[in-house]
């Protein structure tokens, strides 16, 4: 079993801050481990309450916190940081939260995530449920399906 994988929902985030006088942002998600970026949808002018749900399927190494960016989009220039926090070892072991996110160590708002340990299936376990699977409708196939007078 592979212990370092990890399914993250990004559900949404309720922020106070807006890098917009004028326009709505268009949030997205930038998770950072170690070793590789993940990124979610935009979320289109949702300004300050984006909603994601998305699924990210990463790998993190054991004791590793990983980085939580969520960023306004634009086209015309690089995106701009709304808000950051971090997930703990702790937390990536398995939970649902809405953990606080920061800009200039000022909480800015929530994000609300579900993590979850992926486990990776046998395949001899994987092989016999197909089995088991197709004797079943072999056997309810084979019933008469029609009685004739």
């Amino acid at each position: 079993m592979d212990d370092r994988k990890r399914k993250i929902v990004i559900k949404g985030a309720n922020l106070t801050r807006s890098t917009k006088l004028f326009s709505k942002m268009n949030p997205f998600v930038k998770i950072i481990t170690q070793k590789q970026q993940y990124r979610s949808s935009i979320s289109k002018a949702a300004e300050k309450n984006p909603i994601w749900n998305d699924t990210e399927l990463i790998e993190v190494d054991t004791g590793e916190n990983i980085k939580l960016q969520i960023l306004d989009f634009n086209s015309r220039v690089e995106p701009e940081l709304i808000a950051e926090t971090t997930l703990t070892s702790e937390e990536l072991l398995g939970c649902v939260l809405k953990k606080d996110v920061f800009y200039q160590q000022q909480v800015v708002g929530q994000i609300e995530l579900e993590i979850q340990k992926t486990i990776r299936q046998d395949a001899n376990y994987v092989q016999n449920r197909v089995q088991e699977f197709i004797n079943t409708v072999q056997q309810q196939s084979l019933a008469p399906q029609f009685q004739y007078p």
